[in-house]
């Protein structure tokens, strides 16, 4: 593996974290009201008074991490996108 591309792939990887973890919160405090009904319906602790319970600020981070690695993994491939051909 060259050296460009493992820094392509870890500045993807930084960026996605980076930008996971705000954007992890919000849509953790987003989903609030998703959590409630989920408590409610399933019995598992999800929201607490304060407002969503650890485990979904974890659950919805990891989800924005891997969503936006694809996002940038795909977003910057450039090299090996296919040329059209004439016909």
């Amino acid at each position: 593996m060259k050296a460009s591309r493992i820094f392509k792939h870890s500045a993807i990887v930084l960026a996605a974290v980076v930008l996971g973890l705000p954007t992890g919160f919000i849509a953790a405090v987003i989903s609030a009201p998703f959590w409630g009904w989920f408590e409610g319906a399933t019995g598992i602790e999800s929201l607490g008074h304060g407002g969503p319970d650890d485990w979904v600020f974890y659950l919805m981070f990891a989800l924005c991490v891997v969503s936006l690695f694809v996002i940038l993994e795909i977003a910057f491939q450039g090299e090996k996108q296919v040329q059209p051909t004439a016909h």
